[in-house]
């Protein structure tokens, strides 16, 4: 008897495949910038603030330091024209 399973094929995808879709760092800056317009443009700038830095901290998107300020003051000056 054989200690290996006959049943298993040698190639399967066990895991989610990451690398289907390359894209670069501005692709991704440009995504979630999309994302955030949707989800707090109107809102204060304290909260505008926390949103922006928290999802680039949770997805790993770099951005430089005046993008983030710019970003923030973007979205925030949304409430002014509402």
């Amino acid at each position: 008897m054989s200690d290996t399973d006959d049943t298993t094929p040698a190639e399967t995808q066990d895991e989610p495949r990451l690398d289907v879709h390359q894209t670069s760092d501005q692709e991704r800056l440009d995504g979630l910038i999309a994302q955030l317009r949707a989800d707090v443009a109107g809102q204060n700038a304290a909260t505008v603030d926390k949103a922006v830095r928290g999802r680039l901290a949770e997805t790993g998107v770099p951005a430089e330091e005046e993008v983030i300020l710019a970003l923030i003051a973007e979205l925030a000056a949304d409430q002014a024209t509402d």
